[in-house]
């Protein structure tokens, strides 16, 4: 299982990071997967909040992914409107087994024209405009992830490691997934869980 996170300026940096994490974990106790974290043209990225990320290589297709996950951030703007983004993520995405995103990724998504009649959820502070984007989404905001054959989408941010941890399950085993999620203490316990809702 060869994966691929698309990293670009201006993405969220838990949206990668988070799966990064679960997925490098995973390769650490199966040489069965790997993971590496590509841009458009094989530079260094700067991330929403100023993190710069470095990049293992371009999006040149001389190489194949089983996954491509796609992170959000206020990037995504731009690349619902970037043809030639699109279309050299096309060419990964017509060879991937499972197309996954974290967040606003899905927007671009759906800009491609393939969340068209698909359940999906993302960030609450978007999916408004995802509607817009793609009138015949079945949005499922209520929902941390949510899969629709081989498309997998999660909500913001942090439900990016919860969808990353399935897919280890779903891909490989429960008893992996529970050992990375063992490893990297992942038991959310938010000290305002209660007033989520409230803000």
């Amino acid at each position: 299982m060869n994966i691929a996170i698309i990293v670009f300026n201006d993405v969220e940096e838990l949206d990668a990071i988070g799966p990064w994490e679960v997925f490098q974990t995973a390769a650490n106790f199966s040489d069965k997967l790997s993971c590496k974290l590509i841009s458009l043209d094989g530079k260094s990225v700067r991330a929403n909040k100023g993190l710069v990320m470095g990049v293992h290589a371009a999006m040149d297709q001389k190489e194949f992914f089983d996954m491509i996950l796609l992170p959000g951030g206020q990037g995504t703007r731009q690349l619902i409107k970037d043809k030639a983004f699109q279309s050299s993520l096309q060419a990964y995405l017509s060879k991937a087994t499972w197309i996954t995103s974290v967040c606003s990724g899905s927007l671009v998504y759906a800009a491609m024209g393939l969340l068209k009649g698909r359940h999906c959820t993302s960030h609450h502070a978007v999916t408004k405009l995802l509607q817009e984007i793609e009138p015949e989404i079945i949005l499922q905001d209520d929902q941390r992830f949510v899969r629709d054959g081989n498309f997998v989408t999660s909500a913001g941010v942090s439900a990016g490691i919860d969808m990353a941890l399935w897919l280890v399950g779903e891909t490989h085993s429960p008893k992996l997934a529970k050992q990375v999620q063992r490893h990297i203490e992942y038991y959310p316990q938010p000290p305002f869980a209660d007033e989520t809702y409230m803000l």
